[in-house]
């Protein structure tokens, strides 16, 4: 739910001149995400938020630069759409809304491939964000994307955990 609820405050907000709120309400979320995960867990989680924030600023930056997405006044990805990142990421998590797919790559490539364009679509529709003049081609891109970068959430999860747990191993 917090997944829907923070890419809504984030879009209508900017589509409303308020683009503080979406990152803020994300980022509200996300300390409560994050103080419900176990105590050995939270510096993991994280890490996990964190770089994917990161991948998120790369990415969107890249799609605006070559023109598949518009941001009035945005040469790199502007906060409230960063947010979104780390807030999808949430979602993988433990507990979040998409950790069924953890154990469906397939299904998770899907996902992101459908998804993604359609959450792209929608905040265009509100005013958010504008796509290039040939959506289907700005379409294929971001569906391109989001079928590695779902999987690629659930990869980031699996290997860092992996790390942690070795290195919390007596040698």
């Amino acid at each position: 739910m917090s997944l829907q609820l923070g890419w809504l405050a984030c879009v209508i907000g900017v589509a409303h001149g308020h683009a503080w709120l979406g990152p803020l309400f994300v980022l509200a979320a996300l300390a409560v995400h994050v103080g419900f995960r176990p105590p050995g867990a939270r510096a993991l989680e994280v890490c996990v938020l964190a770089l994917t924030a990161l991948l998120g600023v790369l990415v969107d930056t890249c799609l605006l630069r070559e023109g598949v997405i518009a941001i009035k006044g945005a040469v790199s990805s502007p906060a409230w759409l960063v947010a979104l990142w780390p807030n999808a990421a949430a979602a993988t998590a433990p507990g979040g809304s998409l950790v069924a797919l953890a154990r469906r790559p397939l299904l998770a490539v899907l996902v992101g491939a459908v998804a993604a364009p359609a959450s792209y679509v929608a905040g265009a529709r509100l005013g958010a964000i504008a796509l290039d003049g040939d959506r289907p081609r700005a379409l294929a891109i971001i569906a391109i994307v989001w079928a590695a970068v779902l999987p690629a959430f659930f990869a980031l999860r699996t290997h860092l955990g992996t790390r942690v747990l070795s290195a919390r191993r007596p040698p």
